[in-house]
C-alpha cells in the first residue's frame, strides 16, 4: 500500500513538473514516505520516549526547578524525565547542546536569561538563541537586593550615591556571579542610572560575596535576596532597593529601584525552550504540561521556600521579552566595556 501512494504521488509530481522523476533509490523514496506519513502521530502522542532536559548552570535554583518540573511531569507522562547540568561558559555549553538536538521534544533547555539575552553581548556564539530556540514559558523570576554593610554609615539609596559622588572610584560593589551576572549588572546599571564611579568587585558566589559585604569588604553588593533576607531581619546589612520592577514579596516595605530609575529592573527568570522547528503539537503538549506543574499551589509554596517568586509568562510574550532584554543588555555591557573571562 505504501508502495503503491509513492508511485502515485511520484507520477503525480512528475506530471505536474512536466518532466520525468529524478532517480531515486526505491528504498529510500519508502523511508521518506514512511517518516512523514509516521510524523503526526509521533507528535500526538508525544512522549513515546524518555525527555532529556539540559540545564546550562552549576548546581542550584536552575537545577532544583528543571528536577521538580522532571519528577512532576514524569509521573504525568509515564516516561522518564532526566535532567542533565552541562555547565560552562556562562551556561553557553548546554544552551548550543540543545540547539544541535533533533527538534523533537525530547531534548529541551531550563535555563535563566544569562545564555539568552546577555551571553550575545559578552562573546560570539555559534548559535542565535532567538532564530534556533522556541520559548516555551517563564515560569519564575528571582530578584536581587542592593545591600550595604549596617556599620557603613550609609542609609538608603540616596545616601549611597552621595557617599559615591563624594569620593568617585573608591566606593565598591561585590557580585556573585562574576563578570556579567545579574549582581555585576545591577551595579553598572545604577552607576550609569546614577552617574556615579564605583568599582566592581566579582566574587564567585552570592556566598563569599555576602561574607565580604559583612566583613566591610566592599561597600554593596547586589544579592539574591534569598542569601541577604536572613542578615536585613538580623540589621546586620540595610536593603537600598529590589531589582523587580515592584516590591518583592519576600522583602515587604523595601521599595524597587525601579522607583528612582525605572530601567534599573534586573531580575533572574527560569524558562523552558525547545530547538526550534519542533513541530508545534509537541510545543503545545510541553506548554500546557508546563504551566500545569508550576500553576499548582504545592509547586508555588515549593518555589517560595527557595525565595523565587511564581510568574507565569507565555512563550510569545517571553520572546518579546527576551527581544527587548537582549537590546537593554548588549547597550549596557558594550557602554560599561564588559568583557567575558
Amino acid at each position: 500500500m505504501i508502495a503503491q501512494r509513492s508511485s502515485a504521488l511520484a507520477g503525480a509530481w512528475a506530471a505536474t513538473e512536466g518532466h520525468p522523476m529524478p532517480l531515486c533509490p526505491r528504498p529510500f523514496l519508502l523511508l521518506a514516505m514512511a517518516l512523514i506519513a509516521a510524523a503526526p502521530a509521533r507528535a500526538e502522542n508525544y512522549p513515546a520516549r524518555p525527555v532529556h532536559i539540559i540545564t546550562p548552570s552549576p548546581a542550584g535554583p536552575t537545577d532544583a526547578l528543571a528536577r521538580l518540573f522532571a519528577q512532576r511531569a514524569s509521573e504525568e507522562w509515564k516516561q522518564p524525565v532526566v535532567v542533565e547540568a552541562r555547565a560552562g561558559a556562562t551556561g553557553t555549553i548546554g544552551t548550543e547542546q540543545v540547539v544541535k538536538a533533533v527538534p523533537d521534544g525530547y531534548t529541551l533547555l531550563f535555563t535563566v536569561n544569562m545564555p539568552i539575552t546577555m551571553a550575545p553581548a559578552l562573546m560570539k556564539l555559534r548559535y542565535d538563541p532567538r532564530a534556533d530556540l522556541v520559548a516555551l514559558g517563564e515560569v519564575a523570576r528571582s530578584d536581587n537586593v542592593l545591600m550595604v554593610n549596617a556599620r557603613s554609615g550609609i542609609h538608603s539609596l540616596s545616601e549611597l550615591i552621595a557617599a559615591a559622588k563624594a569620593k568617585p572610584g573608591t566606593l565598591t560593589f561585590a557580585s556573585g556571579g562574576g563578570i556579567a551576572s545579574p549582581g555585576h549588572l545591577c551595579g553598572e546599571m545604577l552607576k550609569s542610572a546614577a552617574g556615579i564611579d564605583m568599582i566592581h568587585v566579582p566574587y564567585t558566589g552570592a556566598a563569599p560575596a555576602m561574607n565580604a559585604l559583612l566583613a566591610g569588604d566592599v561597600t554593596a553588593f547586589c544579592g539574591p535576596i534569598p542569601q541577604g533576607a536572613p542578615h536585613i531581619a538580623t540589621k546586620t546589612a540595610i536593603a537600598l532597593g529590589v531589582t523587580g520592577d515592584t516590591e518583592s514579596a519576600f522583602l515587604p516595605g523595601v521599595p524597587s529601584l525601579a522607583e528612582r530609575y525605572p530601567n534599573l529592573v534586573i531580575s533572574t527568570w527560569f524558562a523552558l525552550f525547545a530547538p526550534s522547528r519542533t513541530p508545534s503539537p509537541v510545543t503545545e503538549a510541553l506548554r500546557a504540561e508546563l504551566h500545569k506543574v508550576f500553576a499548582d499551589a504545592e509547586m508555588q509554596t515549593r518555589l517560595a521556600s527557595l525565595g523565587i517568586e511564581s510568574e507565569w509568562v507565555t512563550g510569545g510574550e517571553l520572546a518579546q521579552k527576551i527581544a527587548h532584554d537582549t537590546t537593554k543588555w548588549k547597550k549596557l555591557i558594550e557602554s560599561a566595556h564588559i568583557r567575558a573571562n
